[in-house]
This record gives structure tokens, sequence and C-alpha cells, in this order.
């Protein structure tokens, strides 16, 4: 019998922007690309997938306001309070959520995978895949 995917919520800072999946997580990762440094303001962003069939918006704010960062990407920030949320790109079929923006982002560890380790400020060692999700 198959096991039942979890449900996951999450949101932005205040609140405004909100959502729900139920589904099992995909490619957790970090990464350290200037795109993703600059726009969360951190020296690496901790990213999961989901099916986009299986994600809802549900917060009194809607969706995000859509940013289009490159020529297949757009990344979601709550305009109220400027929280970073979400990358869409074209035509795939999965969201890429900030794992900062789970509500229980202990739940989800990101795997080994470091995208753009070579751009991350040399002072900056994060660990990865070695934790375990509780």
């Amino acid at each position: 019998m198959a096991k039942k995917p979890r449900t996951y919520e999450g949101g932005c800072l205040c609140g405004a922007i909100r959502y729900t999946v139920t589904a099992e997580p995909e490619f957790p990762h970090i990464c350290s690309c200037t795109m993703c440094r600059r726009w969360s303001g951190a020296p690496t962003t901790a990213w999961v997938e989901f099916p986009l069939a299986n994600f809802r918006w549900t917060g009194p704010g809607g969706e995000p306001r859509y940013f289009r960062s490159s020529k297949k990407s757009q990344r979601g920030n709550c305009p109220k309070c400027g929280s970073a949320i979400c990358v869409v790109d074209d035509g795939y079929d999965n969201i890429s959520l900030v794992m900062g923006s789970l509500d229980r982002p202990n739940l989800i560890v990101p795997d080994v995978q470091h995208s753009y380790k070579s751009f991350r400020p040399k002072w900056w060692h994060p660990e990865v895949g070695n934790a375990k999700a509780g």
C-alpha cells in the first residue's frame, strides 16, 4: 500500500500569501547563484519542488507578484511584505518553493546538491544532506 503524501503549508512574513500542497517533495537542494543570492538577500537559498497539479494558493493575498528574472523563470514575492516565496519556470510542471517559507521547514532536508557552490561567499560553508527530517 502506497504511503499517503504529507500536506505542506507555508507563506510569507505578513501572512497575505499562503499556500498548501499535498505531494512528495522533489529535488530539495540549496543554491548560491547570483540571482538567488540577490533575490533572497541570503548567501544561499534552500529550495524544494512540488508538482503544480497538487499546489494551491490559499491566502487572502492570492498569488505572489512575479518578476521575470530570466527568459524562462519568474520569481514570486509577497507584494505587501516582500518575502521571497517561489520560482515558476515556463513549461515546467513543478513550482520551486523557498524552504524558509514553509511553516515547518524542518520536515524537508536539502540533499547534498549545492548549485553554484563556487558563487557562495568564501566564508559560507553550509552542510547539507546529513540531517534527518522530522
